[in-house]
């Protein structure tokens, strides 16, 4: 099993590996056995025996954990110093570190002037976590530093507690929404309480002009508009405002370097917008829109928008050259960035297999799904979601096998009995009974009727990782 300190070691980029190594050397006392150590378990290959390595070493058992505890803090320290003026959050916290040195140290008008500076960094940035932290500090300091007017801090704290609390409110709601959409790829709404919550909040905020001189609040009435949009699936409507957001924001210069984040975000959201609205050409423009800001402010979030990138890449090309997907879906696969996290590896597997179905390679399609299924991570994703890509499957073996197609329909019916009992399911429910007629050479053909006046196609295609309403009128 790999140790913290390994995986570690693993995650850091050449410029970090460079860093810490002029970090380690800073003074004349550190140790090349950190050094050798370290570059060991850089370069080593699977596993490796303690022993071999106390011998290449030269060190004793005792010694080693020591010394392996000692490169770990090394490690971490070198990634505090190399980043903290990246961020402007740690920036403004640094501040408050040193403030809590010299009130230690007992230069209280120094330890003052580092909690201003401080609140300076989080203001120009409304870091109103940080302001809390600040303000709290100050109240303290006032008990020995008496020239602090203590009645402005006091009504700087009480302002700052009443903006906070809104913006607690804004993200648990705003977290939910995403998990949701995270885990169940939009096959399955939201609660809809938490939508209604969302709405109220996002018409409370907008009527409020303090908030919205806000860039932060700003941001996070994009996220909350958006979010409602995406929970509706009204698509149009979501491009129009995204690129009105966006345009107005660039406008007003509100990206900058400290949430550039947002601003790849909303690049992210407008590419698969103009997807959704099968403007293909758009999409992708907007998809190298977003490769050339990923590697904007030194490429510091280029990892963590890769795998968006190549999405957007493969849900377009999947339309109009499908060859094209399958070799970025190869060069996703091979990415060691992507490779890292499990639900992407899904995301790669179950594009594979709708592709070669496209295609009518349905043995290479059936491949990729079964590994998607098969792999640990499926289990983690929403309930609703699992049961769509297991139906997929069950469509792709149709096209092989009769036979498997009845065992993984009992199958499917054993062990998603309770959730396609429920009214949001009563269509997969309706779906496989279909199937199951078919097979069984049944009455199906008022059962067939029925099902297609339900929705409409555009619907099913929406809802259906394959359309249900299209392979019932081409297979049964």
């Amino acid at each position: 099993m790999t140790s913290r300190l390994e995986t570690i070691i693993d995650s850091l980029s050449k410029e970090e590996v460079r860093f810490f190594k002029l970090f380690l050397n800073r003074t004349v006392s550190a140790s090349r056995k950190d050094v050798n150590l370290f570059d060991f378990l850089r370069k080593r290959k699977g596993d490796y025996k303690t022993k071999d390595l106390l011998k290449k070493l030269n060190t004793s058992a005792g010694n080693f954990y020591t010394l392996k505890n000692r490169l770990y803090h090394e490690l971490n320290n070198s990634m505090v110093w190399q980043h903290i003026w990246k961020d402007q959050q740690s920036k403004s916290f640094s501040f408050v570190l040193l403030s809590r040195v010299y009130k230690n140290k007992g230069e209280l008008e120094l330890s003052f002037n580092y909690l201003k500076k401080a609140e300076k960094e989080a203001l120009d940035s409304d870091l109103y976590e940080i302001l809390s932290i600040i303000y709290s500090e100050v109240l303290q300091l006032s008990h020995e530093l008496i020239s602090i007017d203590v009645d402005y801090y006091i009504e700087q704290k009480r302002k700052n507690i009443k903006t906070l609390s809104e913006i607690d409110e804004i993200d648990l709601l705003l977290t939910k929404i995403m998990y949701d959409v995270k885990t169940k790829q939009n096959f399955s709404n939201s609660n809809i309480s938490i939508v209604k919550l969302l709405k109220s909040k996002y018409n409370k905020i907008s009527r409020d002009n303090n908030l919205l001189k806000s860039s932060r609040f700003r941001i996070k009435l994009f996220n909350m508009y958006s979010r409602l949009l995406l929970q509706k699936r009204d698509y149009k409507s979501l491009e129009i405002f995204v690129i009105k957001s966006y345009d107005e924001f660039e406008i007003d210069k509100l990206f900058d370097k400290y949430n550039h984040n947002d601003k790849l975000t909303m690049l992210t959201y407008i590419a698969n917008c103009l997807f959704k609205t099968y403007k293909y050409n758009q999409s992708l423009r907007y998809a190298e829109i977003l490769l050339k800001n990923m590697c904007e402010y030194d490429s510091f979030l280029y990892d963590k928008y890769l795998f968006f990138y190549y999405n957007i890449l493969v849900q377009n090309y999947s339309i109009t050259d499908k060859d094209k997907a399958l070799d970025y879906l190869d060069k996703a696969s091979k990415n060691e960035v992507i490779k890292k996290i499990p639900a992407y590896n899904s995301f790669i597997y179950l594009n594979r297999s709708l592709i070669y179905y496209d295609q009518d390679d349905f043995i290479r399609s059936k491949q990729n799904i079964s590994r998607l299924i098969m792999q640990e991570d499926f289990l983690l994703l929403d309930k609703s979601f699992q049961l769509k890509i297991l139906i997929t499957s069950a469509i792709i073996i149709y096209n092989i096998s009769k036979k498997h197609t009845k065992e993984k329909i009992n199958e499917i019916k054993n062990n998603y009995n309770t959730l396609l009992k429920t009214e949001n399911h009563y269509r997969d429910t309706m779906f496989l009974e279909l199937i199951s007629k078919k097979l069984n050479s049944g009455d199906f053909e008022k059962d067939k009727d029925v099902f297609l006046s339900n929705i409409t196609d555009e619907e099913s295609k929406e809802l259906d990782i394959i359309g249900y309403n299209s392979w019932v009128k081409e297979r049964i």
